[in-house]
Order: C-alpha cells, then sequence, then structure tokens
C-alpha cells in the first residue's frame, strides 16, 4: 500500500538528499577510502570525496556513469554491479553507503555482501525506500502533508522543482522496513534501523574493530 504524493511539478523536491547529511553524520570526519553504491550522477559521491581520501562511485547504469563522470571530480567511476564487480578496492572501505539502491538488489546477499566491503571498524550508512504495509499507514499519513509544506518551503527558496538524479532506472521496492529489520539483525549484528518521513528508513552498522 503506497500513497503517492501529488504535488504541482514546482513543489517537487529531492527526497534522497535530504538524508545525505544523516548519513554523513554516521561516518567518520576523515577516511582514507570511501565507497557509494548505486552512486547515480554522484552527488553524495562528491560529498564523501570532501572527507575521504579516495572514493569509488558504482552504478549497473551506464548512463549514469556517463553523467557522474562529465561532471569530473576525483571520483573513480565504476559501471558495474557491486554485488560480483571485482573492479572494487580489494581490502575494503573505511565507508560504504547506498541511498535508495538497496531495494535493487536481493535484500539478504546485498546486506551481506555491503557488510562484507567494509573494513573492521568501518561504517554501512544506507538509505531505502520500503514497501509500505498496512502497519505504516500512519508515517504515510504524517508524510503526505509534510511533503506538501516541504515542496512549499524548498520552492519559496528557489530549491525545489527538479530531480538531481533525472533518468534514474526506478524499481518499487518489495521489502518492508520490518524486513530489513530482520536481515540486519541476522547479518549485522547491532546495526540501526529507524523508519523516516519521506517514505525512506536508514540503516546504520559499525563493523567491530
Amino acid at each position: 500500500m503506497r500513497l503517492i504524493p501529488q504535488l504541482p511539478a514546482a513543489l517537487h523536491w529531492d527526497h534522497n538528499a535530504h538524508y545525505h547529511a544523516l548519513l554523513l553524520r554516521a561516518l567518520p570526519e576523515r577516511m582514507d577510502r570511501a565507497l557509494d553504491v548505486g552512486c547515480g550522477t554522484g552527488v553524495f559521491a562528491r560529498k564523501l570525496a570532501a572527507r575521504a581520501g579516495a572514493v569509488d562511485g558504482i552504478d549497473r547504469s551506464a548512463a549514469m556513469i556517463d553523467l557522474a563522470r562529465a561532471e569530473g571530480g576525483t571520483v573513480r567511476w565504476v559501471h558495474g554491479d557491486v554485488m560480483d564487480s571485482v573492479d572494487l578496492a580489494p581490502d575494503g572501505y573505511d565507508a560504504v553507503t547506498a541511498i535508495s539502491s538497496l531495494h535493487h538488489m536481493p535484500l539478504r546477499p546485498a546486506l551481506a555482501r555491503l557488510g562484507s566491503l567494509v573494513r573492521p571498524g568501518g561504517t554501512l550508512a544506507v538509505i531505502g525506500i520500503p514497501r509500505v504495509t498496512g502497519r505504516e499507514v500512519p508515517w504515510e499519513a504524517i508524510s503526505l502533508p509534510a511533503n506538501a509544506v516541504m515542496g512549499v518551503l524548498r520552492a519559496a527558496q528557489g530549491r525545489a522543482g527538479k530531480w538531481q538524479d533525472i533518468g534514474m532506472p526506478m524499481l518499487d521496492p518489495t521489502t518492508t522496513t520490518a524486513d530489513v529489520r530482520s536481515a540486519a539483525r541476522d547479518l549485522l549484528p547491532s546495526a540501526v534501523v529507524r523508519r523516516h518521513l519521506f517514505w525512506r528508513y536508514s540503516l546504520i552498522w559499525h563493523k567491530p574493530a
């Protein structure tokens, strides 16, 4: 069940970007190496580059990687599937992030794979899109008016009416927040999964040193 927000195009705004600050707060101020999974046009990967000595951005969409490369910067762009790519750092990363990309992969294998890419002492930070069930309808009831208010505020600031990753491949989620919490409990002990407004959840896991 999902209540789709119906706003005028001029009031649309980027829900993913809204949670960039949340992920950055979960990460160290300085890192040797970071990986952004499903990087799209590279907006968040470039933010990681301000903190990390080296950043890899990987995406299965050749079109997205081409757009990311066209923007330039110091990020190494990788066209491939994180589930089987060999073109990643063999000794792992201090931070692995994924924004609205986890639902494009099989949940448990993907969490296991992302967790394996995190170095001891490193962090996995995810913003995901859940499938909404009847239990989460109260979140929808809050998110809908809040979404409209945010759209109006951002439009007044000149920051609404466009998306960062136009053309990004889209897929409806099939896993709920409860599914993610259960998988994380089994595969990433001590991971914290929280539901948020604007049709997102977060998963933060600090790998034991």
